[in-house]
This record gives C-alpha cells, sequence and structure tokens, in this order.
C-alpha cells in the first residue's frame, strides 16, 4: 500500500546497482531522512527530463509528463549490491517496517 516496488517477470534476473522505491502517499523527505539517520544512503530519482542536457535542449517541460513529475517527487533510491548480507538487507527491511509503525 506504501510503495511502487521494481517489478522483474519470473523469466528474468535483475541485478539492481540502486533499488528504486516510490512512495505512494508518505512524504518521501520523512522516510530518506528516517533511513539517512540510521545509516541506510538513499538518492533522489532524477527522471531524464529534468537531466541538465534536457533542460537546455527543451526547457522547463516536467509539467507535460506528470508520471515523471511524480517520480520525481515521490522516489528515491536506496543502493544494493551483489555483496550485500542477508543481515544488512534485514536490518534496510526493519528500519522501513519500523518507519511505518
Amino acid at each position: 500500500d506504501h510503495f511502487q516496488l521494481p517489478f522483474v517477470p519470473r523469466d528474468r534476473d535483475h541485478n539492481f546497482m540502486m533499488y528504486p522505491i516510490v512512495l505512494k502517499k508518505e512524504d518521501k523527505r520523512r522516510l530518506v531522512n528516517f533511513l539517512e539517520e540510521r545509516n541506510i544512503e538513499t538518492r533522489d530519482m532524477v527522471p531524464l527530463i529534468n537531466q541538465p542536457i534536457y533542460k537546455k535542449m527543451f526547457g522547463a517541460i516536467e509539467k507535460k509528463y506528470p508520471v515523471a513529475r511524480w517520480i520525481n517527487k515521490n522516489g528515491f533510491y536506496i543502493g544494493c549490491h551483489p555483496y550485500l548480507k542477508n543481515q544488512e538487507i534485514k536490518y534496510v527491511v526493519d528500519t522501513i517496517h519500523e518507519f511505518f509503525k
């Protein structure tokens, strides 16, 4: 109910460099700050239309793309890599659960 998470079809594998999370209702800053205070790094998502070269070429076009605007406002990444230990993954999951209690 809280997130839009990535979808990977069953017949494929994906090794995320960063794990994208888009909040459906909550203020992303509150969760991002909560995670950062607990040593879980985050990064804002920056949709393609907000990249400097696209702004230079096309101007401020975000209003024309509401999905990109929504992702920019509500989305962020948490870092991940294939060497994360199960206890580290559990810590991230437990911390997110703690936020929503």
